[in-house]
């Protein structure tokens, strides 16, 4: 490793704490909008990406520790930033979909606010997926490790490519039914990878 020393005991602090003020800030936003249920105009596609979001932080948490402690052995900088790039915009994406304070007013529109900033939503997970299909090709080729290369990403998880398309989809489209399918299909994404826990 670097005299840095870039192991999981020196970023796990930071780690934690980034993940869990994303989520502590879905949790006061939740939590504010249900003390006045009436001022809530729902809209399903956005309550889906919110859940399919903090389920997505809890993995990104509980997972982190493995991914962190793999890296370490690699003796790559490069591939340790990268992981922490990914995370960052892991943490950024979600927050895309949780209004200001001085944007939520008395009376708060879902659909409306979706609808303001979904590419933006879209195309951050897009470049967080595209992220993660770059760090699995840098682990490539700094391992021995062949399963590690893009097309064991496209051949193993056919899934990763799929979302990508689903984001694409989602930036461009105002149907609700391809919208509520994509937020269903997010929500079920990530609740079948946090089971594995």
């Amino acid at each position: 490793m670097s005299s840095l020393t870039l192991t999981w005991d020196n970023a796990a602090w930071i780690y934690s704490v980034v993940v869990g003020l994303v989520l502590t800030r879905y949790f006061m936003f939740i939590a504010d909008r249900l003390q006045e249920p009436k001022a809530i105009k729902l809209y399903y596609p956005y309550l889906a990406f919110l859940l399919a979001n903090i389920l997505q932080l809890y993995w990104a948490w509980f997972r982190g520790k493995q991914d962190y402690i793999g890296l370490e052995w690699s003796e790559s900088t490069l591939l340790f930033y990268f992981r922490l790039f990914i995370d960052g915009v892991a943490c950024i994406a979600p927050l895309i979909l949780i209004p200001q304070d001085k944007f939520l007013g008395e009376f708060f529109d879902m659909k409306s606010w979706f609808m303001k900033v979904k590419r933006a939503f879209a195309f951050t997970h897009l470049l967080y997926f595209l992220a993660v299909i770059m760090a699995i090709v840098l682990r490539y080729f700094f391992t021995d490790d062949v399963q590690a290369g893009l097309g064991a990403v496209l051949l193993s998880d056919p899934k990763v490519p799929v979302v990508m398309l689903l984001y694409v989809g989602t930036a461009f489209s105002k149907n609700v039914y391809y919208l509520s399918f994509h937020g269903t299909f997010m929500v079920a994404f990530f609740s079948i990878y946090t089971s594995g826990f």
